[in-house]
């Protein structure tokens, strides 16, 4: 059986015994690939499990939508698993409302994603395979090795051709922020061209230092092509080797860039000191 019709057999099972309202998967319209809500056990067939697709974000919005006892199943594979639960960490979708069908990627796309975790925690078709260390990378050794100086000036370089279309924002499934801070003219300004993009790329790569789940959705998307991935692979590793921490893993791990203090009777958010190891050089 491939995997393919593995599935297919567990979300007819799912929807038949209504342990699910509805399965969110991927069908072709017109010969391309389009997120599709399946809750009729007979239109399955219709259920393609390629190309790799980001479907947290949308599971999301349909369960904040949907009626409090709908119930979603969701076809995911490891980075939508890992984005589901950080996700859940910050409210912003009940867990206990969604089944996930996880399924595993193939070496070809972990090393397309320098993903090193390339299968959701439990896997109900097919068969994990090994990741990879991000850092051995050619394309990582470039921009993440060297002095500081030397790699300010080649992301300068990358991220001034960006035209600030949000793709990278809109497509990554944890920037749910509203409003979105990358907005804010306090930050990036509006109405000079080039805008500052730099500020706006290292604005964003900061705020999901512990949450990427390594989808690679941004650098996917640019349309200027620019390795957006990569600026989060430094700070991904650096959290990884110094607090065995990876983001989307333990739904019960609190990140380490959530450091507090108290004070008074409030709680007082500092940026960790771990931070610093990300400005030296490699």
């Amino acid at each position: 059986m491939s995997l393919r019709e593995e599935v297919l057999t567990r979300v007819k099972a799912l929807l038949k015994d209504r342990r699910v309202d509805g399965v969110l998967g991927l069908s072709l319209f017109e010969k391309e690939p389009v997120p599709c809500l399946f809750e009729d056990p007979f239109d399955v067939d219709a259920l393609v499990i390629e190309p790799k697709w980001l479907l947290a974000k949308l599971a999301m919005n349909i369960l904040k939508t949907a009626p409090q006892e709908y119930r979603l199943g969701l076809v995911c594979r490891g980075c939508d698993d890992r984005a589901v639960t950080e996700l859940a960490k910050r409210n912003q979708l009940d867990r206990n409302r969604l089944t996930l069908l996880g399924i595993p990627c193939t070496a070809e796309q972990a090393r397309k994603c320098l993903c090193s975790t390339p299968y959701p925690r439990e896997i109900v078709a097919g068969e994990r395979v090994e990741g990879m260390y991000p850092m051995n990378d050619e394309q990582a050794q470039l921009f993440l090795t060297g002095s500081m100086e030397e790699r300010m000036k080649r992301w300068a370089r990358e991220l001034n051709r960006c035209i600030k279309c949000y793709g990278c924002r809109n497509v990554c499934p944890i920037c749910v922020c509203i409003p979105c801070k990358l907005e804010d003219d306090l930050w990036v300004k509006r109405g000079h061209i080039p805008a500052d993009m730099v500020s706006y790329h290292l604005i964003r790569a900061f705020h999901l230092s512990d949450t990427c789940v390594s989808c690679a959705g941004c650098t996917d998307t640019c349309p200027v092509n620019i390795p957006l991935m990569l600026l989060q692979v430094s700070m991904r590793e650096t959290l990884k080797s110094q607090y065995a921490y990876e983001p989307g893993l333990d739904p019960e791990r609190v990140s380490p860039v959530l450091t507090e203090q108290e004070k008074g009777e409030g709680t007082l958010f500092q940026e960790p000191a771990w931070i610093d190891s990300l400005r030296g050089g490699s």
